[in-house]
């Protein structure tokens, strides 16, 4: 069966991971309190990472009480920078699973003064101080800006040199400030400090042109170009708990993949990662890509590397919150939504057959494009056991049932809107339509999302599963 991972790879490396479900979490809650003074905005907030699989930012309220305090708490599986939202400002806190800081926040002339205290204060403070340092210069708002145009104006190698004179920037600075630093904190900021730009050193070439929202081009570089991988340390378990490490190793296993023209089959992924990690950087590597799969592959590959990965890592507190992610994600949650001739249909009234659902809507143009597509489906697999059900987001049903009716949509119709168990679009995930799923005759996801009907993919996947 051909598979999209390397596609899943790069949504995940772009930020579209769904937050983490907060019941999955070991609920170690790390504490962030103090006083604040002269606040005008009472808005306040805390941004962080519950979990390491997912680059959307869970947040909590701040509450100021009237005597000017604050606190609150959250629940995070690893060390991280933290964004407090106080009025209009932002203060970044490095925080640890477990953690007490405490923290006091003042104003003079519009500048924001902030003194730390409790345990690992001198931590907690360094990223705010090290952005303090950079604020004008390579932490402005201006500078992803900047980037481009540096990217625009420079030659791969002058580009290159040129994001190392920036990681040496931030290298010397740790390094002049690092009293009362950790051996720990200072391997993690020095990876988070380099590894956000080596990544754009990797990815240079189709970034260029990417950026700028040119696709399909890249730029052509000599092969020498890819030299300085020679001088990045792949595998170094002291850099796994930083996010810009990890996403590094997901760009560097990309460009691998192409450069070696591997298949993307899920095991043959699986073992190529044996080629490029090891010892503790290829378990976490492995452990990511398995998550990566569960959000955006298809639940079958997931099922596949499951015992391979349990018996690895299956004492690994990320792997026991994952574990959990897949197996609530594995079982397509049920329905009962009313049909266009007034039945009411559930989604268990079909065990023991294969189901494809479509989620669409009359209004949306790329869901009626993939209506002849759909169709064909229907006919090709007609005599196969599988079920098509399509169901209409709209809000206006008369425009859902006269849509049916002029586009020749065949088989069950069923609506869920904000009316009508609006309760099935959350459980769902449906952000965006046309959004399709493939479940098996057990009820189990075997691609969610699933393939478009007009993809081959999808052919491939239903002449495996219905001819066995």
């Amino acid at each position: 069966m051909k598979n999209k991972a390397f596609y899943l790879f790069l949504i995940a490396v772009l930020f579209l991971f769904e937050p983490i479900s907060k019941e999955a979490i070991a609920q170690t809650k790390t504490i962030i309190c103090g006083e604040v003074k002269d606040l005008s905005s009472p808005n306040c907030m805390v941004q962080y990472f519950s979990t390491p699989f997912q680059n959307s930012l869970d947040q909590s309220e701040i509450i100021v009480t009237q005597k000017n305090t604050f606190k609150t708490n959250f629940a995070i599986l690893e060390p991280q920078t933290v964004n407090l939202f106080i009025g209009t400002n932002i203060i970044k806190v490095f925080v640890k699973p477990g953690d007490s800081t405490y923290l006091k926040i003042s104003w003079k002339n519009e500048a924001v003064f902030t003194q730390f205290s409790g345990k690992n204060a001198t931590e907690a403070a360094y990223p705010e101080k090290q952005k303090k340092a950079f604020e004008k210069t390579i932490e402005s708002a201006a500078f992803s800006q900047q980037l481009l145009n540096e990217m625009g104006n420079r030659n791969p190698v002058q580009f290159t040199e040129y994001l190392d004179s920036l990681i040496a920037v931030k290298t010397n600075f740790l390094e002049k400030n690092k009293t009362g630093l950790s051996t720990s904190f200072i391997d993690w900021q020095n990876a988070e400090n380099r590894f956000e730009l080596e990544s754009l050193k990797l990815n240079y070439p189709s970034w260029f042109y990417s950026m700028r929202g040119i696709e399909n081009r890249s730029v052509p570089v000599d092969s020498s170009f890819y030299n300085f991988l020679q001088l990045i340390p792949i595998n170094e378990p002291n850099y796994l708990g930083s996010n810009q490490y990890r996403n590094w190793l997901k760009y560097y296993f990309l460009y691998a993949l192409k450069k070696h023209k591997q298949s993307m089959q899920v095991m043959n992924l699986y073992a190529f990662c044996d080629q490029l990690f090891k010892g503790e950087v290829l378990k976490y590597f492995r452990l990511h890509l398995w998550s990566d799969i569960i959000q955006y592959g298809q639940m079958g590959d997931a099922d596949m590397l499951y015992p391979f990965i349990k018996n690895s890592l299956q004492t690994n507190p990320q792997f026991v919150v994952l574990e959990k992610i897949y197996l609530n994600k594995s079982i397509a949650p049920n329905f009962t939504l009313r049909s266009i001739d007034g039945k009411m249909i559930s989604l268990a009234d079909f065990k023991g057959k294969t189901i494809y659902i479509d989620f669409w809507a009359s209004w949306c143009r790329p869901c009626i494009n993939e209506m002849p597509a759909g169709e064909a489906l229907k006919k090709k697999y007609a005599d196969k056991d599988i079920v098509f059900l399509n169901i209409s987001i709209d809000e206006d049903e008369n425009k859902w049932k006269e849509s049916v009716q002029r586009l020749g949509i065949s088989g069950i119709q069923l609506i869920a809107n904000s009316q009508r168990n609006p309760e099935t679009i959350q459980a769902y995930k449906v952000s965006s339509i046309p959004s399709y799923f493939l479940i098996d005759k057990a009820g189990k996801f075997i691609a969610s999302p699933a393939p478009r009907p007009s993809s081959n993919e999808i052919v491939q996947i239903l002449d495996s599963i219905l001819t066995k």
